[in-house]
């Protein structure tokens, strides 16, 4: 009687059957999941709008009708902890979708041409590696807080109009996303084209190319499967990164607008009432590390499932 052949598991399914086991990672990815919820329906789950303000309540203890008690507005805190949660994930994950699209493209395109295309395409990267990354996005946020606030008084243009009018849309948060966007891709290029380089000199690559497949065709289909195991590694690490920048651009007042809550603000302000009303500060520097080291475990977990060298 002929025995059974039972088929290998693919690549994807033995790496999540490995992060499964990782406790560690599986606490991160649980508590991602949750803080997804609450920012997906925070209206429905915050007692009270983040900018409903009580000046009778100003500064009340946490307990009774403010579970968390209020801020110098008398604003409710656990609704902004909630609210907040919203623009430290859309930071994170947007900045880090960004990332990644851009990243990849340029980089493989950049190391699957290579050559003389090969060498200015990264030369650029290096240029914009050498400058400081958060002293860049520092710069975009004053000149384009500045700039466009005073095109809508003097140009009102459509397009500057249009700028704005999204930029208030979503609290003020549109300018940080354009900066970490724009710096936040070199070292998803980086990767991408050093790995390019590797790939495009195996033989299924050859193989393709003898076949008559196309560039487009080989990029798509050979070169970016295999990329996409180690980018998404690398994107995972960086989101705590994006969450940090978010949060210290709006702590020294060049984040969101007010009154949309971010954890980084609220911070800011909690420390001008540190000696009499600590919980201010404490209650969104503990929501910022749990989000920052979530995201951290969940990755670290997924390079140890993803590494090859780790398959038994």
């Amino acid at each position: 009687m002929a025995s059974i052949v039972k088929p290998a598991d693919s690549l994807w399914k033995d790496a999540f059957r490995r992060l499964l086991k990782n406790k560690v990672a599986v606490a991160g990815g649980g508590i991602i999941i949750v803080l997804t919820f609450i920012a997906v329906f925070a209206p429905l789950i915050a007692p009270y709008h983040f900018a409903e303000a009580n000046f009778e309540e100003t500064f009340s203890a946490p307990g009774g009708r403010y579970l968390l008690g209020t801020d110098f507005l008398g604003r409710d805190m656990l609704s902004r902890l909630l609210y907040g949660t919203r623009i430290s994930l859309a930071v994170g994950t947007l900045g880090a979708l960004f990332a990644f699209t851009i990243g990849v493209l340029y980089g493989t395109l950049s190391g699957y041409v290579g050559g003389r295309v090969d060498n200015i395409m990264m030369r650029l990267v290096d240029v914009l590696y050498a400058f400081p990354s958060l002293l860049f996005i520092i710069l975009l946020m004053v000149v384009f807080k500045t700039s466009f606030s005073a095109g809508v008084e003097v140009v009102r243009g459509p397009i500057v109009l249009a700028i704005v009018a999204l930029d208030r849309f979503l609290g003020g948060m549109l300018f940080i996303l354009i900066g970490i966007s724009l710096t936040s891709w070199i070292g998803v290029a980086r990767l991408s084209r050093g790995m390019a380089l590797s790939l495009r000199e195996m033989e299924f690559v050859q193989a393709a190319k003898a076949l008559g497949a196309g560039h487009f065709r080989i990029i798509v289909r050979y070169l970016a499967p295999n990329l996409v195991g180690p980018l998404i590694v690398n994107i995972t690490l960086s989101i705590p990164g994006f969450i940090a920048t978010e949060a210290f651009l709006s702590f020294i007042g060049l984040g969101v607008d007010p009154p949309t809550p971010s954890w980084g603000a609220m911070i800011q302000d909690g420390v001008r009432a540190m000696r009499g009303h600590p919980h201010l500060a404490i209650y969104p520097g503990i929501a910022l590390a749990l989000a920052m080291l979530s995201f951290a475990f969940l990755g670290d977990g997924l390079r140890d499932a993803l590494d090859p060298r780790l398959k038994q």
